[in-house]
């Protein structure tokens, strides 16, 4: 049960995630499937009057827009394993890859975010696991070279439909995932210790199953497919596009299998205009806040006057969600009164997470003023992040030109000027009423107090990989 909206999938509104979906497993007697049917319509019409909602809306300049909002009744694409229903594998597709973590891959090949059961995995913003990326000008190529990489970044969980229990779920893939799948060559790999081997046998422990999908990529046409049709969908629609899909393996016992792939949504694809951006030759390194070498976008934002810093080690002594949950609303207050001033957030983890121990659980109408979110990793902070690239969460950043970037603090070439960071004055207290537990982990940063006349400048290059933030004086 899903929303469809005038304003939905738009050019420049995608409305990606404002509203809500649910799954009805039909499972029950007709007298519960009906119940469970009707309350499914009336929280989906429920939702465009969610905050969220109505800040995109309100931000977009489209409050005063009739939304006639509508419901749409869609099958679920899979089939049945047991007690469970899913797909062989879901997504989304986008027709433009604007990340990329390796100079041969070509963007306009376009890029899919693919997990096994059901697509939500796919689009939602999960901290604690990991879709596989696949660039579909070099399928094979994954962003991690050491295969035990590539099983940290692999997925953990599955969605799915419990037919038994009647009832959406997300379950460990351990737990679902048995040599009796059908299809389980073409989706998970064998640890070896060493590399990451094709499953040639039934007889393959469980516990060391990797969710990959190489063989899929390798054996299959599905990038060749994938890469035909998000050409095509782009050619009708005049703009690059994304769109959602499921996938079936055709006869998995075949030596080269056909596949079908399933069209769920398509709507032009969020992005940012490119602006030609050069970092500074022999910029002095006093002069350096912080840099990346981890997949920066293209683009450069000038005249940065504050930074919302997150400190870590303030973050991760919180010691409830009530503290958390009042980290979250301080941030959401300050994107409303700093309305205006340019400003970027820095902190550990990831933005926008519905994990809070994997980073901050803000929504959209937290962050919709800042310009860029600085996502820190390492040193106790957690794991390198892969890029969020193809979440809702992402798209919103899209719209709203907010640039995402992640700075790895155990990378030895990477810049992290603590003294900025730490020991600069706290102005929090002059834009909002702060306890103690605010104080110490929330930092509202001038950038003038640190060298008086100047400000930040952040240039990303992606043909480089590489992006600095550094300070130069007002009057250039």
């Amino acid at each position: 049960m899903r929303s469809s909206s005038l304003l939905e999938d738009s050019f420049g509104t995608s409305f990606a995630g404002k509203y809500d979906s649910f799954f009805c497993p039909n499972q029950g007697t007709p007298e519960e499937n009906l119940n469970a049917l009707t309350e499914a319509i009336a929280r989906v019409y429920a939702s465009c009057l969610n905050p969220n909602a109505l800040l995109y809306r309100h931000n977009k300049g489209l409050v005063d827009y009739d939304e006639r909002i509508a419901v749409l009744i869609q099958f679920v694409q899979g089939e049945q394993y047991g007690r469970y229903f899913l797909p062989h594998g879901a997504g989304v597709a986008f027709s433009r890859n604007l990340y990329r973590w390796s100079p041969q891959i070509r963007k306009e090949d376009g890029f899919v975010r693919l997990v096994w059961g059901l697509g939500t995995r796919a689009v939602n913003q999960v901290g604690d696991d990991h879709p596989r990326l696949v660039a579909l000008s070099h399928p094979q190529l994954h962003p991690a070279a050491a295969s035990k990489m590539i099983h940290q970044y692999s997925q953990e969980y599955v969605d799915l439909i419990d037919l038994e229990d009647n009832q959406f779920k997300t379950l460990p893939v351990a737990e679902v995932l048995t040599p009796r799948y059908q299809a389980l060559r073409y989706i998970a790999q064998v640890d070896e210790g060493d590399y990451l081997a094709a499953i040639r046998t039934s007889l393959v422990d469980v516990d060391k199953l990797v969710i990959t999908f190489d063989e899929l990529l390798r054996r299959t046409p599905f990038a060749e497919y994938m890469r035909t049709v998000v050409k095509l969908l782009e050619e009708h629609y005049h703009s690059p596009v994304d769109t959602e899909f499921t996938l079936q393996v055709i006869d998995p016992q075949a030596t080269r299998p056909s596949i079908r792939i399933s069209l769920l949504q398509c709507r032009p694809q969020s992005q940012m205009e490119d602006e030609e951006a050069n970092i500074p030759e022999n910029l002095p390194p006093e002069n350096v806040i912080f840099s990346s070498r981890r997949m920066a976008p293209r683009g450069a934002l000038d005249g940065i006057r504050y930074v919302l810093f997150v400190s870590p080690e303030g973050y991760f002594s919180l010691t409830s969600q009530a503290e958390r949950s009042k980290l979250e609303r301080a941030i959401g207050s300050l994107n409303t009164v700093l309305k205006g001033e340019t400003f970027i957030c820095v902190g550990p983890g990831r933005w926008g997470t519905s994990t809070p121990d994997m980073g901050m659980h803000i929504n959209y109408g937290d962050i919709f003023n800042t310009r860029a979110l600085i996502e820190l990793t390492g040193q106790g902070i957690g794991p390198d992040l892969e890029p969020s690239f193809g979440t809702h969460f992402f798209q919103d950043l899209m719209e709203s030109r907010i640039y995402p970037l992640a700075v790895d603090l155990d990378d030895e070439e990477v810049v992290f000027n603590r003294d900025f960071f730490y020991k600069t004055p706290n102005h929090l207290m002059e834009w909002l009423s702060a306890d103690e537990i605010l104080t110490g982990c929330l930092r509202l940063i001038k950038v003038d107090d640190f060298r008086p006349g100047h400000h930040l400048t952040l240039v990303m290059k992606e043909d480089e990989g590489k992006a600095v933030a550094f300070l130069q004086p007002d009057q250039q």
